[in-house]
């Protein structure tokens, strides 16, 4: 008999089969810090690990050495005469002159206080030199350095006093030597035109004792200067008509500051 055949089902397609997912990757874990005194060898402290060298600092410049302050004969005491008789703004032009002084200049004016030391001489006593306005003087010493002319910066010790010896200013006793400028007006302090006068032919380091006629002195008015405390009271005035004996010490006559 004829097998009837059943036509056989069409078979249901596999499913793939499926893959297992991949186990999902562990992260190392860091190593813990060590306890503070725990670790090996019974609880013993590990040591830390040696910190990253740090690049060396970069050396300071070597500095420079300061310069060394200009150092010339008697301009410190300069600079404290220019205050006091002029003002700070004085003492500040000559500081500021010789700030901007070369070494030449410096080594000059040494030079210069020296050839003053050297070239100054002790006379014997002297014939009295009468000057054609009446000014007579007598040289005590002679001296080496130059002679003062017009606007020359000129430093001063002095004594003076009336015929009658009444001392009415004396530098030397304060020691306080006077600055000005040569052939300035007013004059300063007790100077007046004899004492200039007799000035014109002295040289530094030189002294010389001046007897100014009234005149050329303080005439009939007289004067009154500033009392200090060495010259105090009447000793600051001057008597109208006097004639005056001035002793006068040529420390120094230098170009002004410009």
């Amino acid at each position: 008999m004829a097998a009837t055949r059943r036509a056989a089902a069409p078979a249901a397609p596999r499913a793939p089969a499926a893959r297992a997912a991949p186990a999902p990757r562990r992260r190392p874990r860091a190593p813990r810090p060590a306890r503070a005194g725990a670790g090996e060898g019974g609880g013993q402290p590990q040591e830390a690990p040696p910190a990253a060298q740090q690049p060396p600092a970069a050396a300071d410049p070597p500095q420079q050495p300061p310069k060394a302050r200009r150092k010339a004969g008697s301009t410190d005491a300069i600079a404290s005469f220019m205050t006091r008789r002029f003002g700070l703004a004085g003492g500040l032009a000559w500081l500021g002159f010789l700030a901007v002084g070369t070494l030449g200049e410096q080594v000059k004016t040494r030079l210069e206080v020296a050839a003053e030391r050297e070239g100054a001489r002790d006379v014997a006593a002297q014939a009295e030199v009468t000057l054609p306005s009446g000014v007579s003087y007598v040289d005590e010493r002679v001296g080496g350095g130059g002679a003062p002319a017009k606007g020359m910066l000129v430093v001063l010790s002095y004594s003076a006093a009336t015929s009658e010896g009444v001392t009415f200013e004396d530098t030397r006793a304060r020691g306080k030597p006077i600055v000005f400028l040569y052939g300035s007006r007013p004059f300063t302090g007790g100077i007046c035109a004899g004492v200039e006068e007799a000035l014109s032919t002295m040289r530094a380091g030189g002294r010389r004792r001046v007897t100014v006629p009234p005149a050329l002195g303080f005439g009939d008015r007289g004067a009154v200067l500033r009392p200090t405390e060495h010259v105090p009271d009447k000793q600051g005035v001057v008597p109208p008509g006097a004639t005056l004996v001035y002793d006068l010490q040529l420390e120094r006559v230098s170009v002004p500051p410009s």
